[in-house]
């Protein structure tokens, strides 16, 4: 009787082992299977390490789909890796929904689920609506005058920094007679164009050089806060107690960038005509109205702790994303030269010496553009973009998704599929031209629909306009010993260059 009771009992864990290491939702795509505590996610760091989204692609061919299942933790997860599957997500409704409560991105303002871009419900609608209104009219996302005469004269002093040389000892750690560091030469531009539509103000080129220092410091805090997070949650929001481990798990790193950027917000005075003396006074005024009513939806919505984090939510992107991708062009003229020639010479013939490219050249210059969104397709800087929640029980192709699963769109996948692009391994920007033309863009790199990247045009604007200043007035080459590998990356939020210098010389 014991021995019977005994193989009943190991044919019974030996069900609830393989049910919890190989289960899945009903109707759900193949999966990858789980362990404890990290579930599927192991697999995923065993794979690579630093970039588990690369290992993604070893489950897409082994398991013959292009959409995949797994578990990070306890969560259940989908991993979209193809152009329908990765539109789909980003397109309906039911998806719109973000990574829920999720320890880490609490942990970024005080335990409380602030912001804009990793919040959801009623919330993040209005926040998001009233933000992009006012930022919009203050020129963020639009064409602006007064906007772009602050870049063009952002880009002289560029140029100047960049071809005279520094004029003080803190410019000569990013200038070295004739080589410059990338991308932190490129910081005061990124921020101080930011910064005028958050605040009005720019930090100016001195003498001392400390307020561009300054610059280059929040950037770089910006670029720690980046890699210490991971856009599908990560172990520490697996498992929150790592976070006594310092920053063995990027928890310290993550924590300590956020709080500079949160810092350098609130060093901002209340100026007219920007968004933080216009979210100041319809605050004010929505307290004003709700009077004493403690449960007032708007009142609780509009705080200062809440406008300090949505400003951080806007500044990241602009202090890291830009710089990156901006470095990324660079890096690539530096691998293909015969690139950078053609694209010298259009600009050449399309806008001449005499003066800098502008945004109303972008057309013109086909070419060009394609170089940019080429480099922007093989580097994809959020190569598993933010994660979406499914606010719903729904059907997605022949698959049902159970409310709750966190949807993860392979951004790197899709910009690299075969069945896509032909040759994704391959450095071509003419793919993205045809009879003189640029043709429809397939590339995400902002992502799509309701949830889509709400700075994609300051970013694709500000993007061009360094780009095409710098390859017009300067020429790059590769320096000995320096991160010039088109594999030297550093992993987090996204995905960036490692910093390097590179040699530099003016064009006539």
């Amino acid at each position: 009787m014991s021995v019977v009771l005994l193989a009943i009992i190991i044919v019974l864990l030996s069900y609830l082992i393989w049910n919890f290491v190989a289960g899945k939702p009903k109707n759900s795509p193949p999966g990858i299977i789980r362990l404890p505590l990290w579930g599927s996610y192991w697999f995923l760091l065993w794979g690579n390490y630093y970039f588990p989204h690369q290992t993604v692609a070893y489950y897409v061919k082994k398991l013959k789909s292009k959409i995949i299942g797994c578990y990070f933790g306890d969560a259940y997860t989908v991993i979209v890796n193809d152009y329908a599957s990765v539109k789909e997500v980003l397109t309906r409704k039911e998806f719109d929904g973000r990574l829920g409560d999720n320890y880490i991105l609490r942990a970024r303002a005080n335990g409380k689920k602030l912001g804009m871009f990793f919040n959801d419900d009623y919330e993040w609608k209005q926040q998001r609506r009233f933000a992009l209104h006012n930022m919009r009219n203050l020129g963020f996302g639009r064409r602006h005058a007064q906007l772009e005469t602050v870049l063009a004269e952002e880009l002289d002093v560029l140029v100047d920094t960049i071809k005279n040389g520094p004029i003080n000892d803190k410019e000569k750690q990013v200038v070295d007679k004739d080589r410059v560091l990338f991308p932190d030469i490129l910081s005061p531009i990124s921020a101080n164009y930011i910064w005028a539509v958050m605040a009005n103000k720019r930090l100016p080129r001195t003498e001392t050089g400390e307020e561009h220092e300054s610059l280059r410091e929040l950037c770089k805090w910006a670029r720690t806060f980046q890699a210490g997070g991971d856009t599908s949650g990560g172990a520490i929001s697996l498992t929150p107690w790592l976070r006594y481990f310092g920053n063995l798990f990027g928890y310290t790193d993550f924590i300590n960038g956020n709080q500079a950027i949160i810092n350098f917000v609130k060093l901002s005075e209340e100026t007219n005509d920007a968004f933080i003396p216009t979210y100041l006074r319809e605050m004010k005024k929505i307290h004003k109205k709700a009077g004493d009513n403690s449960e007032d939806i708007d009142a609780k919505m509009f705080s200062t702790e809440q406008l300090v984090m949505i400003c951080t939510d806007f500044m990241f992107p602009a202090l890291s994303a830009v710089p990156a991708v901006a470095t990324n062009c660079i890096k690539y003229m530096v691998h293909y030269p015969e690139v950078m020639k053609r694209v010298q010479e259009e600009i050449g013939s399309v806008v001449g010496s005499n003066r800098l490219p502008v945004w109303d050249d972008r057309t013109r210059l086909p070419f060009t553009e394609a170089v940019i969104r080429e480099v922007m397709r093989i580097e994809t800087v959020t190569p598993l973009s933010v994660g979406h929640r499914c606010t719903e029980t729904t059907q997605f192709f022949e698959y049902t998704i159970p409310e709750d699963t966190l949807m993860l769109t392979n951004l790197a996948a899709m910009h690299n599929d075969p069945d896509l692009w032909g040759d994704p391994e391959n450095f071509r920007p003419d793919r993205f031209v045809e009879d003189g033309k640029i043709v429809k863009d397939l590339t995400l790199p902002f992502g799509l629909g309701r949830r889509v990247c709400a700075g994609e045009t300051f970013a694709r604007f500000i993007i061009f306009e360094l780009f095409t200043t710098l390859v017009q007035n300067l020429d790059f080459e590769r320096l000995e010993g320096q991160p010039t590998s088109l594999q030297d990356k550093i992993p987090g939020l996204i995905v960036q260059p490692k910093s390097l210098w590179i040699k530099f010389k003016a064009r006539q």
